[in-house]
């Protein structure tokens, strides 16, 4: 006869409804805000370098809104090198441009980082909650992998039982959108591994075509963690990709709408300033705007710690 396995004897046993044994989370927008950190850094230095290229905020913002668009990551690391700017003004002089735009925009980012990224309210107390009762916390991330180390390391190390995030890719040689240098962003992302080396927390990385809302990086935690889908719950603020591919493999999602919301100011740069006029047809990484049918919405988070009330409903 041939042995049951552990996870099919759970659901077997008794006909009971099975227990939540893992909560996947998405990061950005759920269990913290990257906006907080990365629009006052942006808006300052298109304000800044305006003036110096002779160039309003909205062509500026939109030049690299076209980056951050086509690379599906706003922390890309040649942003600023693959700018129509960047190219106008420096392909002969990469030096010169590293220098006097490339570095100092990253050292604000990361100073901004340092200072203002921020868990939101309840998310860590939640977090170690679920660990008091045994639920496994797994983040699913679409950031690439040497950031989802940083933000990490900063506010939930040691918390979660493992990060998937995905791969970086360097633009090829052949790549008509390619930057005119590669060398400085090379040299960034070799640093913040190296700044993250004693992470606690277990890192996967995945493909960079698992991006949600593609379901393989999903089947991969699934297979990791060994749990049936009815074994999970998922949080995220994107009803475009959290939404669907938590629905995609019959999981129960909790939206944690409190993330999905900037204020008028930084929603104003987001969606008027960075986000193209045209973009391609595939779920945006500068907005939410698709909606998810509400049958699949198990529930509406206004706040993080929600989950503990819905892990074994």
């Amino acid at each position: 006869m041939q042995e049951l396995k552990p996870q099919m004897l759970r659901v077997l046993a008794g006909g009971a409804r099975p227990q939540t044994r893992l909560v996947i989370t998405d990061v950005d927008g759920t269990m913290a805000s990257f906006w907080d950190y990365f629009v006052p850094a942006i808006r300052d230095f298109v304000r800044d370098i305006s003036p110096r290229l002779n160039k309003s905020a909205l062509e500026l913002s939109r030049d690299i809104g076209h980056v951050i668009e086509r690379r599906g990551t706003h922390e890309y690391p040649w942003l600023l090198e693959e700018t129509e700017f960047a190219w106008t003004h420096f392909k002969d002089d990469p030096d010169t441009f590293i220098e006097e735009f490339v570095k100092p925009f990253w050292q604000a980012v990361d100073a901004n980082r340092a200072k203002y990224l921020r868990p939101f309210p309840n998310v860590l107390s939640t977090l170690q909650e679920l660990k008091a009762q045994g639920v496994k916390v797994v983040a699913l991330s679409d950031a690439p992998e040497y950031m989802a180390r940083v933000r990490n390391k900063q506010i939930f190390d040691g918390l979660l039982d493992a990060v998937y995030s995905l791969a970086t890719i360097e633009p090829d040689v052949d790549d008509p959108y390619r930057p005119i240098t590669l060398q400085h962003g090379r040299e960034r992302v070799a640093s913040l591994r190296e700044s993250t080396r004693d992470l606690q927390t277990r890192l996967h990385i995945l493909p960079f075509s698992y991006e949600k809302p593609c379901p393989h990086g999903l089947d991969q935690v699934l297979k990791d963690f060994d749990v049936y889908p009815q074994e999970c719950l998922f949080i995220g603020d994107s009803l475009a990709k959290d939404g669907i591919v938590a629905a995609s493999r019959g999981i129960k999602f909790v939206w944690a709408h409190y993330g999905s919301s900037l204020s008028a100011e930084y929603e104003e740069i987001v969606d008027h300033y960075l986000k193209p006029e045209i973009t391609q047809p595939k779920v945006s990484t500068l907005g939410n705007k698709k909606t998810l049918p509400p049958e699949l919405i198990t529930a509406v988070a206004a706040r993080y710690d929600e989950l503990l009330n819905l892990i074994n409903c």
